[in-house]
């Protein structure tokens, strides 16, 4: 038991740890989320978004008693330890995911609303949340689902999510792929470009009815390779509130055909002769009391 104690300790102790120079990993944890914060409110300011994501970060450097330059040589280290820097952005992906549930996300309205066998109901499996860096293999998301009996040949799809970037310099560009397998095993596919911050919607629709049998895509960070990009600063992509609905289509109702008129065309009868109902007297013709028709007398 003693030496099994040793061991752990020797492990513990060999641990490596971020040198004292740079922010240290929980601490960089808590800045860069507080840097996702500062994002979404500079987009919702009123005024320039330049200058009111420069000034709500530097909030946040001054919060945590961070320089610029100190925040900008922890963040070449930690891209430089691109494990460290993906476990860090794993726990801002939970807490992100967290405090949308908190604060009434899409997915609590859906989940509420609608069962998993209804009309419309959200399939989506995997995380809701999923934050990228250029630095591969951490760059690249997928995601595949398998259909039940719950879908319905003629379903459409809908896979929304909020996107989201964090960047010091370089280009923003990112690719979200949706593709499904339908029941013939052809494939329908659809691509988005993402280079801003705003909310994203892809759908897909069986539109032949020949049901679908598999759901797959992916979400991936290109890497800049201009010459002007910088391979040691903050790039960051960050997808949230992720949710799949799977929708039944109604039927249309079919629109009846239209009845032709039996109303006998004569071109040579005035209109108000015309539009009269089958069967009504004319204003010239009168009934006797058994029902026969007779002349008028004319005046003279």
């Amino acid at each position: 038991m003693l030496f099994l104690l040793v061991g752990v300790l020797m492990v513990a102790s060999c641990k490596p740890s971020t040198p004292s120079e740079f922010i240290s990993s929980g601490d960089m944890e808590n800045l860069l989320y507080d840097y996702h914060l500062a994002d979404a409110m500079a987009s919702q300011a009123s005024g320039n978004y330049d200058e009111n994501l420069v000034a709500y970060r530097s909030a946040v450097l001054k919060k945590y008693g961070v320089t610029q330059e100190k925040f900008d040589t922890s963040m070449v280290y930690y891209m430089r330890h691109t494990d460290e820097l993906h476990t860090i952005y794993t726990h801002i992906a939970e807490r992100m995911q967290n405090e949308a549930k908190k604060y009434g996300s899409p997915e609590g309205f859906f989940a509420g609303s609608f069962s998993a066998s209804g009309d419309t109901a959200d399939v989506w499996k995997a995380q809701r949340s999923v934050i990228l860096i250029p630095n591969q293999p951490y760059n690249l998301f997928t995601y595949s689902l398998k259909t039940d009996s719950t879908f319905h040949k003629g379903d459409k799809l809908i896979l929304n999510f909020d996107c989201d970037f964090i960047f010091q310099d370089g280009m923003r560009s990112g690719v979200a792929t949706m593709a499904v397998v339908l029941g013939n095993d052809s494939v329908i596919s659809r691509t988005m470009q993402l280079s801003s911050s705003m909310a994203q919607r892809i759908e897909i629709n069986d539109v032949d009815s020949l049901g679908m049998k598999e759901i797959k895509g992916y979400f991936i960070l290109t890497k800049d390779n201009s010459a002007n990009s910088s391979l040691t600063t903050l790039q960051l992509m960050s997808i949230s509130n992720i949710y799949l609905m799977r929708c039944h289509v109604r039927n249309k109702p079919t629109q009846s055909k239209a009845v032709e008129s039996q109303i006998p065309v004569n071109s040579s009868q005035p209109d108000s002769q015309r539009m009269r109902p089958q069967g009504m007297p004319d204003k010239n013709v009168m009934i006797d009391p058994h029902g026969n028709r007779v002349n008028e007398p004319s005046v003279k």
